[in-house]
């Protein structure tokens, strides 16, 4: 993965991690509140000599003491000093419960004692802390060697009392919340990373971008499954649908410069993934730019153009090819005067043997001059090996992928079958992509009266096809 993938996997899933984090902080708060608070107080004592007339007994004294702080530091959390201290605060405790809450402390280099102690009081805290410190002196006195004078020869002088604490050292609220937020901060961004690791379906343009170099010709935005593309530009005219299929006209264009590709071959590489719903709008549009079209369904194995326009299906493509009928007599019109279509006629037993036909090639042909551009739409290219043949028929081909829908090894996979005919692939138009923020721009959105439909689909009609195809120019 590179820098993008990473920036772009934190973006897509950013309200995750956010929710991550925010619940990790709410843990690490409630965590603090749950908590028994514990205080510390602590109280500092200093060991030194009783005697020392000269300089040179000073020294000594200051070594011989020195020696002794670290058996002292031991000495104050045993049960000489500690059973004494309970006595007399009257604690419920133990000695080697009451040592547990006790840390002892000897700088390095220095006679000083440091003598801290835990409690969920905090004068108790206070009170325990001085009372170990006086109990130490006691007891350092009885075991310290006495001198010619029977007195001790070392003492315990207390230099800092203890305090009562304020703010308790557990829990740490701020640290806990501030904890609890990074780690959830850190499993959100996990989450997103294994989330980009894992993605295996194609879920917009640039998710096509990432495993291929073909121009994007824009994306559709999902529809109703009782609506197609087609449809959806007949009832809002200037929606959403409608003028993200004039940019896929428009994208066509610029890959086409030298309009020399005007038989264009629609395919996808599974079935459901809206090829026939795409190739139909593709074809309306460019009818409404005033356009000279045919809409060819090559799809034989699962028609669909009829139940889409309410046309008849029964004549169409399987009549023509086995020369039952000719192009002008199978054809019909819908919407507009220069939209032609050519539904795929009756079911055949052997569609892929029509389709390898040199007859299909011929209809083609006489598509191509009669029109301005020629919409086949086929059947997926992973399914069947239609398309392949078709192919060579055509200038290029569209291949339509659905958002959320199409795999990644499914478009890789498809577009090397597309790419081995040596047939350009003029583009991808990704079907069903999410819809963006609303926008007054787009009818629907802006909830304009619905425009009074100049098309209206032919309906079924049960008149003889020649009679029909006096329609067709």
């Amino acid at each position: 993965m590179t820098l993008y993938d990473y920036v772009r996997a934190i973006r897509t899933h950013w309200i995750v991690i956010l929710v991550l984090a925010l619940l990790g902080a709410a843990a690490g708060y409630g965590y603090s509140q749950l908590v028994q608070p514990l205080y510390r107080s602590e109280t500092q004592v200093i060991v030194v000599p009783t005697r020392g007339d000269s300089a040179t007994d000073l020294v000594q004294g200051s070594n011989y003491v020195q020696s002794l702080v670290q058996t002292y530091s031991i000495l104050a959390t045993s049960p000489t000093v500690l059973d004494p201290v309970i006595d007399d605060l009257g604690l419920d405790d133990t000695a080697a419960r009451l040592a547990r809450r006790i840390d002892v402390t000897v700088p390095l280099d220095t006679v000083a004692i440091t003598i801290g102690v835990t409690d969920p009081s905090p004068e108790l805290a206070r009170e325990t802390a001085d009372a170990i410190a006086d109990e130490l002196a006691s007891a350092v006195e009885e075991v310290s060697p006495v001198g010619a004078d029977q007195q001790p020869a070392v003492q315990v002088e207390t230099i800092a009392t203890a305090r009562s604490p304020q703010f308790p050292i557990i829990p740490n609220t701020r640290l806990n919340t501030g904890i609890g937020l990074a780690a959830g901060l850190a499993l959100g961004v996990v989450f997103a990373l294994v989330r980009r690791k894992l993605k295996t379906k194609v879920s917009d343009a640039q998710g096509v971008s990432e495993l291929t170099d073909l121009p994007i010709l824009g994306e559709i935005p999902m529809v109703s499954d009782s609506m197609s593309v087609a449809r959806a530009i007949d009832a809002h005219p200037h929606g959403r649908v409608a003028e993200s299929m004039r940019q896929v006209a428009a994208n066509l264009k610029f890959v086409d410069i030298d309009k020399s590709r005007r038989v264009i071959m629609v395919t996808s590489g599974l079935s459901t993934e809206g090829k026939s719903s795409v190739s139909l709008g593709l074809a309306l549009t460019l009818a409404e730019a005033g356009h000279r079209v045919l809409y060819l369904e090559a799809d034989l194995r699962r028609p669909s153009a009829a139940t889409y326009t309410q046309l008849e299906g029964s004549v169409g493509l399987t009549n023509v090819l086995i020369s039952d009928l000719t192009l002008v007599e199978a054809a019909q019109s819908w919407g507009r005067s220069n939209l032609t279509i050519l539904t795929s006629g009756p079911t055949p037993p052997n569609p892929g043997y029509l389709l390898s036909s040199g007859r299909l090639q011929q209809v083609i042909e006489e598509g191509r001059a009669r029109f301005d551009y020629v919409i086949v739409d086929t059947a997926p290219v992973l399914v069947v090996s239609d398309a392949l043949w078709l192919s060579a028929y055509v200038d290029g081909t569209i291949f339509v992928v659905r958002a959320n829908r199409t795999k990644q090894e499914q478009l890789t996979e498809a577009l090397g079958a597309l790419e081995n005919t040596h047939t350009p692939i003029l583009g991808v138009v990704v079907d069903g992509a999410a819809k963006s923020d609303s926008s007054p721009y787009y009818s629907e959105d802006a909830k304009a009266p619905r425009a009074r439909r100049s098309r209206q689909p032919a309906r079924r009609s049960r008149e003889p096809a020649r009679r029909r195809a006096t329609r067709v120019r």
